[in-house]
């Protein structure tokens, strides 16, 4: 009381329960006295306002305004707070108690389940207790501090009493997930409280749980079709049943979803409803039977009202219109849906009215309707001609056979058997008649028309089969006849008729031939063949062929023959069957026939050309096959097409000339003989003369007249102004090389070149003066005394010893048999005799005492003799070993004593011998190492070449060989070495017998066989290691880019050296043939002497020209196998440059083929990206249309209608797409990337234009994904151009290669020009399609759908006659048509069963139904 909690400030306790509560009491217990008043208050919901519950006060009226004591009667408000004195007083002191009963003083407590006022009054969330007024014994009045601290509140105990509030419809309360207090609700309740039922428990009201009754929630009865329900109070009211269903599924309605909705049905309450699907426009109404059956319209038929009876077509508002189908080019009655009508294989036209592009003459009796266009294949635009009237070709067999052939089948024909009643059949032999030449020949005014064959058989007789073949232009066929046997209409008994059609309809076989190649068989028709056959049936009685009538046109009036066509040309054509070919138009095949194409004449405008073989007949001074030159005589360019183009040549008799390219100089190119220059004004090389008359008076050119002493071969033999030689020949001299030179003799103008002037050759030593010539005829030298020769190069005979300015001295006639010695000065001497003189005796010979005779020693010294030749001979031996050796050990002398001793084959000393086998032995341990370290080698050689890995190399395979060698090697060695030291040499006495030098010698063999093995063997791992080295380096050069470069620069070492070899033989032979020459002349004249003077010349002297002639035949032949090996250096030479040209080349295609591949893979990448762009630009194209087009949908009241016709206009759309999809890939060609995109766009276009913008959206999504691999293939493409970059750096020097790439690189680019232009009319003809789609997404509500959409489906229509060109794709157009013609026939055959299958299910239930209740098994 001392801080101020005295009234009118309270202190307030406040209790918070969770939720809510049904409170029963309240108890208070107080420590210190209680207070004068207090407050109890509630709240009865969470954040609603305190409300009193009681009140405890000595002053009620004074404190609370209330009075004290109040007490309620029946009737009145019991949520009423008291106010009572009864706990007011402040005694006791301590411990005093308040209890409050919620309950109390209430008239309603004991029925309190039926009170909701009681109910919500006991009902608290939250208390609060509101101490107001402490009790005091007046001292508060007089403020003692220390007195009132003695005064405050104090509760001890505070209880309440009470449940948790659940409506009845819980036991328990307990934590929810959030962990807050609630009821744990039961029959079907939920809340906090209980308070509601469960969103499907909503069948009657909520109503609280008494003792008497749960009053659960009970569930909605929606008869499976939904979950969700709501309480409706007039339906509870009106029912019992308040719960109504609310989103019933399958199509059912009805409070409890008990009943269909409106326009569905359903056959039984078990199963689910199903839409009428009434069709809007052929049923009366919407709204089916029971058993789906709709009202139609009159004309209108179906379980659906959808289809129109048989004869009518085009289901709309008011019923179906007739069919209007040409019979002559339909085949039954119209499509009951579209009116299409069922055409022929050549009619087009919604009524089957005209006859489709390529084809004319329109004609019942015609299967395909209309004739296929013949026109030699040039055109397809034809029609019906003018002028031709109907023709029969006939054969009666009145007057005879008329040229009929019978045979059997593959065999020899005769003439045909003829009897009065026609020409008999036998058919047990399978005999075919053969029709005359009147049948056959040129027959195409009989395609499409009937042959038709008259039989006369027993009556009654069964028809035989009978086959028409027909063969011509390489081709053979079969027909059927098209009518059935059967006796004539106004014919005789036992006749029979058939009917054969010639066209490819009629053929016997699965597929017929093309039309255009059956009308080019009857084009060349050849043979004409009735085939009959019992075909192992008894025959039924003599057959007689009557008549053969062939139906034809020719030139006439009447009756027309409308099946005559005429062609309209295309540009190259003319004739009336564009035949032949037009003026200025040659066949493509010289003399190819009119099926041959017809090409523009390559005249180049100079003239015209043979239709037939092509040839330019051409004028303007031209010609050529294609006038592609000018005439002898003119020149210029005839491509310009100019009638100038060929100007006569500026040349002596208009000769021939031509243009220099650069300079566009006219340059002659035949001169007259004799002449040359630009305009042949000079004389030609060998010419003299001035035929321009430059110099003066014009004078033509003539030969120079040289006695043939000059070299045709060389330039400027002679003056071109005046004629005199300048280069004779043979050594002549004179203005026309008709005298020889000072110093030479002979004729100047002999014809053969060896006899014409040769050198006097003056022997110096012999003649008088070397400044003297020699005879200018004879050549004859002035010699010295006792000289002679024609040269003064001989001593007279008994002379010698030329000496110059003296001359020769008289011969000694010692020891010489004749006074006359050789030509160089040596005697012929006397036995006994030798020396240059014959002046001193020979070995072993002594001169007599006379002076005269060389006398023979004793026998004595020849013995000396022998022994001392074969001394020196062994000596000469033994330096050659010396030499040849290169050992460094010395060998004893075995070999010098072999063969020495004067017994047998005794050797003096034994030390020598083991000291022989010692060294031995060392070699032989030096050779076996030397292999061994020579195998090391060999392996580390096969480790760096890798041949553990790849063992079918050329260098391993070697190097396997030496290794094998060497191991065999090394086997030998230690096989001698072992011999060698097991060798025992006996200690034998001197004079004994040995072998030890034939040991030695074997031992000598074979050791220097091994030596030359080893040195064999490295040598060939020398080169092993050599060849592999440099695999090594080409490899690497190969790799850097440096092969070419080496392979060229070989190339020009090679040509250089091959130029310099030619020059260096050019060069000898120009030293050597003067020389040879000389020598030849020589010998011709020394032969020419010979003749002349064989009696007066001495015998003596002929001899040494004898010799002289001998020795120069070995000159002769020397000099000529000198040039024969030079001519073999160059040609070796050659070879070897062109085999090194041909592996550089060979060695470069790997580089070249690999610049042409990154060229390539650039190209495809290139195409990739764009490629791609194009299909992302036009994703998103196609995404904002459709989603522009799901803005501007009709309504849904509309949609039944426009979904109708947008089937139509759908299939229109994508037969379009499919056909514009396959012309894009036709002249894609073999873009195989490229085609395949434009398929998957089409394809994408197709799905687009069948459903919604979810799909559109995926498109998008995948368009993004090819963005995004578009982009990688961009930066793979970066890569591949860098890398391509790198390679045209390194292959810049491959000129002629890269030409080829550019070629191709053009033929890409052209590719892709086409590709291109493909891309715009593709992307054209979408834009068209979009646009109908547009304007179908843009229907106008207001409007009539169906008018709207007829103008669409007029619109498309004429697209598509813009877009659809004739040829072969318009054909699998047709056949796409006919397919889905069928497939709709077998749709409606389909939904008839289905109906009748549905009528018989409806008779079955009706049955059941109809079964009393006691039969089994009613299921």
């Amino acid at each position: 009381m001392a801080f101020g909690v005295q009234y009118p400030t309270s202190v307030n306790i406040t209790l918070r329960l969770g939720k809510a509560y049904e409170i029963t009491y309240v108890r208070l217990k107080f420590h210190t006295s209680r207070p004068e008043s207090f407050a109890i208050y509630k709240r009865s919901r969470a954040g609603g306002p305190w409300e009193p519950y009681q009140y405890y006060s000595a002053s009620c009226q004074k404190t609370y305004g209330r009075p004290e004591g109040q007490y309620l009667r029946p009737g009145e408000d019991e949520r009423v707070a008291f106010c009572t004195s009864e706990f007011s007083d402040i005694s006791p002191l301590s411990g005093g108690n308040v209890a409050f009963s919620t309950l109390e003083g209430r008239p309603s407590a004991y029925n309190f389940e039926e009170s909701p006022v009681l109910q919500e009054w006991v009902t608290s969330t939250e208390l609060l207790i509101s101490l107001d007024r402490l009790n005091t014994f007046g001292d508060d009045i007089f403020k003692d501090p220390r007195v009132l601290q003695s005064y405050y509140y104090a509760v001890s105990d505070f209880s309440v009493g009470g449940r948790c509030k659940c409506h009845g419809h819980a036991s328990a309360c307990g934590p929810d997930a959030a962990g807050r207090l609630v009821c744990l609700c039961q029959h079907n309740t939920t809340g906090t409280d209980c308070e509601r039922c469960r969103p499907f428990f909503q069948d009657r009201p909520w109503a609280r749980g008494t003792a008497e009754a749960a009053n659960e929630c009970l569930p909605c009865n929606c008869s499976g079709h939904s979950e969700e329900c709501t309480f409706d109070r007039e339906l509870f009211r009106s029912t019992g049943h308040g719960g109504r269903c609310l989103r019933c599924r399958d199509h059912t309605a009805g409070p409890h979803c008990e009943r269909c909705q409106e326009n569905f049905y359903r056959w039984d309450r078990r199963t689910p409803c199903q839409p009428c699907d009434c069709h809007p426009a052929g049923s009366l109404r919407l709204q089916c039977d029971d058993a789906g059956t709709c009202v139609c319209k009159p004309t209108v038929t179906g379980w659906k009202c959808d289809r129109c009876l048989p004869g009518f077509h085009s289901l709309s508002e008011g019923g179906c219109r007739p069919c209007t189908c040409n019979p002559a080019g339909s085949l039954g009655t119209c499509d009951p849906r579209s009116g299409r009508c069922p055409c022929k294989e050549n009619v087009e036209g919604n009524l089957c009215d005209r006859c489709r592009p390529g084809t004319f003459n329109l004609q019942p009796h015609n299967p395909a309707g209309c004739s296929s266009c013949f026109c030699y294949g040039h055109s397809k635009v034809c029609a019906a001609a003018a002028g031709f009237r109907e023709h029969h070709i006939l054969s009666d067999f009145r007057q005879g056979a008329e040229g009929w052939q019978v045979g059997s089948m593959g065999g020899p024909e005769h003439p045909a058997r003829w009897r009065p009643g026609g020409l008999p059949l036998n058919l047990g032999d399978e005999e075919e008649l053969a029709a005359p030449e009147k049948f056959l020949g040129d027959q195409r005014f009989s395609y499409g028309q009937p042959l038709t064959l008259t039989f006369r058989g027993p009556p009654g007789g069964s028809p035989l089969p009978v086959q028409l073949r027909l063969e011509g232009a390489g081709l053979a066929l079969s027909l059927r006849h098209s009518s059935p046997s059967g006796p004539r209409d106004a014919g005789q008994p036992g006749e029979v008729q058939l009917h054969f059609q010639l066209q490819e309809t009629s053929e016997d076989v699965d597929p017929p031939l093309p039309p255009f190649h059956f009308q080019r068989l009857l084009t060349n028709l050849t043979a004409l063949r009735i085939q009959a056959s019992s075909r192992g049936r008894s025959p039924p009685g003599q057959m007689f062929l009557m008549e053969v009538r062939l139906t034809s046109a020719q030139r006439g009036l009447s009756p027309p023959a409308s099946w005559v066509e005429t062609c309209s040309c295309p540009k190259g054509y003319t004739g009336q069957f564009c035949e032949s070919c037009a003026p200025g138009y040659k066949r493509e095949t010289p003399l190819g026939g009119p099926y041959a194409n017809c090409v523009p004449c390559t005249c180049n405008q100079h003239g015209t050309c043979d239709p037939n073989t092509g040839i330019c007949l051409c004028g303007h001074h031209t010609e050529g096959p294609s006038c592609e030159r000018c005439l002898p005589g003119f020149y210029g360019n005839p491509f310009t097409g100019r009638a100038d183009d060929c100007q006569p040549c500026p040349c002596p008799g208009q000769s021939a000339c031509t243009t220099i390219p650069e300079s566009r100089e006219v340059v002659c190119t035949h001169c007259p003989p004799g002449q040359r220059g630009r305009r042949c004004e000079t004389c030609d090389d060998g010419f003299f003369g001035d035929p321009l008359g430059l110099s003066g008076a014009p004078q033509p050119c003539q030969q120079c007249q040289c006695s043939g002493n000059i070299d045709p071969n060389t330039v400027g033999n002679c003056d071109p102004l005046s004629g005199h030689c300048l280069r004779c020949l043979h050594n002549t001299t004179g203005a026309h090389c008709e005298h020889c030179q000072d110093g030479y003799y002979g004729s100047a103008l002999a014809p053969r070149p060896a006899d014409k002037c040769m050198p006097c050759s003056c022997n110096p030593g012999g003649s008088v003066s070397e400044q003297r010539p020699c005879d200018p005829v004879t050549g004859q030298c002035s010699c010295l005394p006792h000289v002679t020769g024609r040269d003064c190069g001989l001593c007279s005979p008994g002379f010698y010893d030329l000496q110059p300015g003296r001359g020769c001295q008289r011969c000694s006639p010692l020891g010489a048999a004749s006074a006359q010695c050789h030509e160089n000065s040596t005697c012929v001497c006397r036995p006994g005799f030798v020396g240059y003189k014959c002046d001193r005796c020979q070995d072993n010979f002594f001169l007599t005492a006379s002076g005269t005779h060389c006398q023979e020693c004793p026998s004595c010294y020849s013995l000396v003799k022998e022994e001392v030749a074969k001394l020196k001979a062994r000596l000469t031996l033994m330096e050659g070993w010396l030499q040849g050796s290169d050992c460094g050990i010395t060998w004893g002398p075995l070999d010098i004593l072999q063969g020495e001793a004067p017994r047998g084959d005794v050797y003096q000393g034994h030390h020598l011998v083991q000291g022989a086998r010692e060294a031995f032995l060392e070699q032989v341990t030096g050779l076996e190492g030397a292999v061994k370290a020579a195998r090391e080698q060999l392996r580390a050689l096969s480790r760096k070449a890798r041949c553990a890995q790849a063992r079918a190399g050329k260098t391993c395979i070697q190097l396997a060989d030496l290794e094998a060698a060497l191991e065999s090697s090394e086997e030998e060695i230690l096989h001698a070495a072992t011999i060698l030291a097991s060798l025992v040499i006996p200690q034998e006495g001197l004079g004994q017998p040995t072998n030890w030098s034939h040991l030695a010698a074997e031992a000598r063999v074979l050791a220097r066989s091994h030596r030359a093995t080893a040195t064999k063997i490295k040598a060939t791992a020398q080169r092993a290691l050599l060849a592999s080295n440099t695999s090594y380096v080409l490899l690497w050069s190969l790799l850097e880019g440096k092969v070419a470069l080496e392979a060229q620069q070989e190339l020009e070492d090679r040509y250089q050296a091959v130029q310099e070899a030619q020059k260096e033989l050019g060069a000898a032979v120009a030293e050597a043939l003067p020389e040879a020459e000389r020598v030849l002349a020589a010998v011709q004249q020394v032969v020419t002497d010979t003749a002349l003077r064989p009696a007066s010349l001495p015998v003596p002297v002929a001899l040494p020209q004898a010799a002289r002639a001998g020795d120069l035949d070995p000159r002769l032949q020397a000099l000529e196998k000198t040039v024969a090996s030079r001519e073999r250096v160059v040609t070796e030479a050659a070879r070897a440059l062109q085999a090194t040209a041909r592996a550089a080349l060979h060695k470069a295609e790997p580089l070249t083929q690999l610049h042409q591949e990154a060229r390539a893979a650039l190209t495809r990448a290139s195409s990739s990206v764009h490629a791609a762009t194009v299909t992302v630009v036009g994703a998103r194209t196609l995404l904002a249309d459709l989603e522009g087009m799901k803005l501007r949908f009709p309504l849904p009241e509309d949609q039944a209608a426009l979904m109708r016709k947008a089937g139509l206009v759908q299939d229109r759309i994508l037969a379009d797409a499919r056909k514009k999809t396959k012309q894009a890939e036709r002249m894609l060609g073999n873009a195989a990337s490229v085609s395949s995109s434009a398929r998957k766009k089409g394809r994408e276009a197709e799905l687009l234009a069948k459903d919604s913008a979810k799909l559109a959206k995926a498109l998008l999504r995948e368009g993004k994904q090819e963005y995004r691999r578009a982009g990688r293939l961009s930066s793979q493409t970066q890569a591949t151009l860098r890398q391509a970059s790198r390679q045209a750096l390194a292959l810049g020097a491959r000129g002629r290669e890269l030409e080829e790439a550019e070629q191709v690189g053009a033929g890409l680019s052209k590719v892709e020009r086409q590709i291109r232009e493909s891309r715009l009319s593709l992307e054209k003809d979408i834009e068209a399609l979009t646009e109908l789609l547009d304007r179908l997404g843009s229907l106008d509500t207001h409007q009539t759908p169906a008018q709207a959409l007829n103008e669409t489906q007029r619109a498309l229509e004429r697209l598509r006659l813009q877009l659809g060109p004739p040829g072969a794709l318009q054909g699998k157009l047709r056949l796409l048509e006919q397919e889905s013609e069928q497939q709709e026939l077998q749709i409606q055959s389909f939904e008839s069963n289905l109906a009748e299958i549905r009528a018989d299910k409806q008779n079955l239930e009706a049955i059941l139904h109809s079964l009393p209740e006691s039969c089994a098994n009613q299921q």
